[in-house]
């Protein structure tokens, strides 16, 4: 559970510093205006409007106003049981912050359990504090979840179109894409229709058609060797792909017709098959 310590708004504070210090208890910063600046563990964060800020209970931390004064909410807290397991997102690396998604309810929210923060000796109801500051804690927790998501599907992404373009000589298959990466065919199509907005086999195509046009205008290759060299069985297989993706023959791109090519990922380290 989370045991409330204190709330406290600062509004526009002169002059408005702390010394470095570790602090007693969790606090959860929210800042709605201006900008602040603090200091923790080596590093420097600037915090400005819709940024929230997690310090973890006996982290030694500085702030001070910026260059322009602030306005900003905390919570002052202590966890155990559950709750304090629910906070290791927030703490495995010493701090957390982020912009907030929903700035707007989130602020309203933070309004909230300072006014019942206020209110609690005319009979304000602690738990009703205590909910709203798990309330807010969920928040950013769901929305870190959600980044930490994005960012394992573009890290994945990445891997994928590396090793595509690395091996697009090869008659690739959806099962090599998935054995690369360790996931089920299923998953890469999702992927890569929630990314791209197409199918693997759409984005493979894609490349080796890329990869052709520019053989065919740069090389003294033939149509078939270049069909040949992309890993296509069939040279009509070939020709119905490149006319599908460009809109014009093999031969008419040969003899200069201008085509869109599509921008090739940069590609790290090749993948190995």
């Amino acid at each position: 559970m989370f045991s409330i310590k204190t709330v406290i708004y600062d509004d526009r504070v002169e002059k408005w510093a702390i010394t470095d210090k570790k602090v007693p208890h969790h606090i959860l910063i929210y800042v709605t205006s201006g900008r602040v600046v603090y200091r923790m563990l080596g590093q420097d964060v600037t915090l400005e409007q819709g940024d929230i800020l997690f310090i973890p209970a006996g982290t030694s931390r500085s702030c001070h106003n910026d260059k322009e004064l602030h306005q900003k909410y905390s919570a002052h807290f202590t966890s155990s049981g559950n709750a304090d397991t629910e906070l290791f997102p927030l703490r495995d690396k010493g701090f957390y912050t982020d912009k907030i998604h929903n700035d707007h309810y989130f602020r309203q929210r933070f309004s909230m359990l300072l006014m019942q923060w206020f209110n609690r000796s005319s009979g304000s109801s602690p738990l009703i504090c205590e909910g709203i500051l798990s309330e807010l804690i969920g928040l950013i927790i769901q929305d870190s979840q959600k980044q930490r998501s994005s960012a394992i599907k573009h890290e994945l992404m990445n891997r994928l179109q590396t090793y595509i373009v690395h091996n697009h000589c090869q008659p690739i298959k959806l099962s090599d894409l998935a054995e690369y990466v360790d996931r089920s065919p299923n998953h890469i199509t999702k992927l890569f229709k929630e990314t791209l907005g197409q199918t693997p086999v759409d984005y493979i195509h894609q490349v080796k058609i890329a990869v052709a046009c520019e053989l065919l205008q740069s090389s003294r290759m033939t149509i078939a060797e270049i069909s040949d060299h992309l890993g296509y069985c069939e040279q009509s297989h070939f020709h119905r792909v490149f006319k599908t993706i460009t809109g014009f023959t093999p031969s008419v791109v040969q003899k200069g017709q201008p085509v869109t090519i599509i921008p090739l990922p940069k590609a790290g380290r090749p993948a190995q098959a």
